[in-house]
């Protein structure tokens, strides 16, 4: 085998490593998005953004929140009243709760319930096992 047959070889064997690595990535996101499926089938993909930006930074502001997501504040707002128990139609998720700032009391903070807390573990658990 020629040197130029031998590269040719080890770039189809790279190839090969990277898609079984592209599929198991795209298994394990799929599995992640079922996840958030089960607690509704609609569940729309920037509900799903603000509860992982909450779970990484929580009693963030809505503000920072907005800012970190780049959606304005009033989408924010309905978003996190959904997640919560403040849903407007529907039935609220639940799976954040709003606590008032123990130094601003107009600021509302932004914490994961429990059953927020749940999903995210069982979330971890799908990424950390692929």
């Amino acid at each position: 085998m020629s040197s130029a047959e031998h590269v040719e070889d080890l770039n189809k064997q790279s190839d090969n490593v990277e898609h079984a690595s592209n599929d198991c990535s795209t298994h394990t996101f799929l599995n992640m998005l079922q996840m958030l499926r089960e607690i509704d089938g609609e569940f729309p993909l920037q509900y799903g953004i603000c509860l992982a930006q909450i779970a990484m930074d929580e009693g963030m502001s809505l503000t920072a929140l907005s800012k970190k997501t780049n959606l304005g504040l009033s989408t924010v707002s309905r978003i996190v009243g959904a997640l919560s128990k403040y849903r407007q139609n529907g039935n609220p998720y639940g799976l954040v709760e709003l606590k008032v700032s123990p130094e601003e009391r107009r600021r509302k903070e932004l914490y994961l319930s429990d059953k927020g807390r749940e999903l995210m573990n069982g979330i971890s658990r799908v990424l950390d096992a692929a």
